[in-house]
């Protein structure tokens, strides 16, 4: 089996292990000790705050390491924090688990990034990202369906069990993926740098990106504001606007959908397509996306609600094509000494705005009524758009007028 294959198979079984985890992390509390939104809330910190405090940290630690000795680490903490999960007596237990599996991941997926950059080539890379978008994806609408028939069967805390075991299918995989990666031998000065010193460096660092690396940051972090901004309201509002909860559902499921579509168009159609145009026309489909949405409620159009699985899907489609684009560019771009810093250093951010996200659409709410997040939602979305174009097209006309030596 070639290397790209067995990288796509742990990325599968990685997928549906955390996808898995977060169904049952946010539900399992719920059934067995009747958890309270507030505590649904604090597990939702609690998961994600290793990332946005640490994130930095860990990937500048991942940076100065041999990334096989730090997968590992995070391979063995993942399958260790699931277990423990399955085997917490309490909701404080659980809670401080959770966290455990919040580190786990910042030593795992970091040291993958830092895998795939050394051993998918360039020009495989569309490819490769295009089928692990498309098992992410089918793992994500698969994962609750699966772990709500098991439930028939087994009691809810035990599916962690079928998690730690789609983690342990990948120990075999990722042993002969360490023996095929060459660790990248770090510059002397830094590795005696103080590590502090070394993080300190992070701005100087981040200064010397290539410029569409760093404007390509933005525009995913402005993205992930707008989807912060609308998307943990979306259920409140389809209930305001009198539909029925299976419209919920077929929104996720029509958005999950065009996630899928994006990933196999860019694979057997765009596999070619330059990732700076790729991203950009991401970017356009979804603020397309938006704004038809933010109209359509605005307008109050009737028959709207037949109309917002297929405005969800190009949602989907866009976004989905964003996160391709922007992985392939971060691999091509980023100096391989410190992807594993920039990526975690982004990822923080990304958590930052995640977080940020829905207290803005709250008060949005407060402010403008239940249509506004979308609205609000669309106008960063169309500038975000705006800008990708005009970017695109200055640095265009740019290479055009620059002569050939």
């Amino acid at each position: 089996m070639k290397t790209s294959s067995k990288l796509i198979c742990v990325q599968a079984l990685s997928s549906l292990s955390l996808w898995l985890d977060i169904f049952l992390i946010f539900t399992v509390p719920v059934y067995l000790w009747h958890a309270s939104p507030s505590s649904i809330a604090l597990l939702a910190f609690c998961l994600g705050a290793p990332m946005l405090f640490l994130g930095p940290i860990v990937g500048t630690l991942i940076d100065r390491h041999d990334a096989r000795k730090t997968l590992a680490v995070g391979a063995l903490l993942r399958t260790l924090s699931t277990l423990a999960l399955a085997m917490s007596p309490d909701l404080e237990i659980f809670l401080l688990f959770v966290i455990l599996k919040g580190v786990s991941n910042l030593f795992y997926f970091p040291s993958i990034t830092i895998m795939v950059r050394q051993l998918i080539l360039a020009e495989e890379r569309k490819s490769f990202f295009s089928c692990v978008s498309v098992f992410d994806q089918s793992t994500k609408m698969l994962a609750p369906l699966l772990a709500g028939i098991l439930t028939i069967i087994l009691p809810p805390k035990d599916l962690f069990f079928l998690s730690a075991a789609a983690v342990l299918l990948t120990f075999p995989f990722l042993r002969s993926i360490c023996l095929a990666f060459k660790p990248q031998i770090n510059d002397a000065s830094t590795k005696t740098l103080p590590l502090y010193r070394d993080i300190i460096r992070g701005l100087d660092i981040f200064r010397a990106l290539p410029f569409q690396l760093r404007i390509g940051f933005m525009y995913s972090l402005l993205t992930s504001l707008a989807l912060g901004i609308y998307d943990p309201h979306l259920a409140s509002f389809l209930a305001f606007e009198g539909l029925p909860s299976v419209n919920f559902s077929v929104i996720v499921s029509a958005t999950a959908a065009g996630a899928i579509g994006a990933a196999l168009l860019v694979k057997f159609k765009f596999s070619h397509f330059d990732e700076l145009l790729l991203r950009m026309h991401a970017l356009v489909i979804f603020s397309a996306a938006l704004i038809l949405t933010a109209t359509m409620i605005f307008f109050q159009i009737p028959g709207r609600a037949y109309i917002y699985p297929l405005v969800w899907f190009l949602n989907g489609f866009g976004y989905e094509a964003l996160i391709i684009s922007s992985n392939i560019i971060l691999q091509q771009l980023c100096p391989p000494d410190t992807i594993g810093r920039v990526s975690m250093s982004f990822r923080s951010v990304q958590i930052l705005c995640v977080i940020i996200g829905p207290s803005l659409g709250t008060l949005i709410i407060v402010a403008g009524g239940r249509p506004a997040p979308f609205i609000v939602s669309a106008c960063i979305a169309f500038l975000t758009a705006s800008v990708s174009i005009a970017v695109y097209l200055y640095v265009c006309r740019k290479q055009a007028h620059t002569p050939v030596s």
